[in-house]
């Protein structure tokens, strides 16, 4: 499998962050010298509101760019496996448009 060392490094890198509860998808394209993107499905643990993601996101890129480089692009899927999620009313989810 091509990338396959950076598959694994960008894994263990982001399994250090106590907002991953497990690392479900590390997608690299490019090779070794030169990868352009990087894509990544992560399920989320304690994050203790929808307004605290931004910044856990930009934790998770700086993390597999740690391990691949500045310059490539970094795509985060985040599932949200947070078990009182059941409790989060529907105006912290949906952006009410304007009418």
């Amino acid at each position: 499998m091509p990338n396959s060392s950076a598959v694994a490094e960008i894994r263990e890198a982001l399994l250090t962050s106590p907002y991953i509860d497990e690392v479900l998808k590390v997608q690299v394209e490019g090779d070794s010298e030169n990868y352009t993107v990087v894509g990544i499905r992560v399920s989320l643990t304690n994050v203790p509101e929808l307004a605290a993601l931004p910044p856990v996101l930009a934790e998770f890129r700086a993390l597999v760019r740690g391990v691949v480089g500045a310059d490539v692009s970094v795509f985060v899927e985040p599932d949200i496996t947070e078990p009182n999620r059941h409790d989060v009313p529907t105006e912290s989810i949906v952006i009410r448009s304007w009418d």
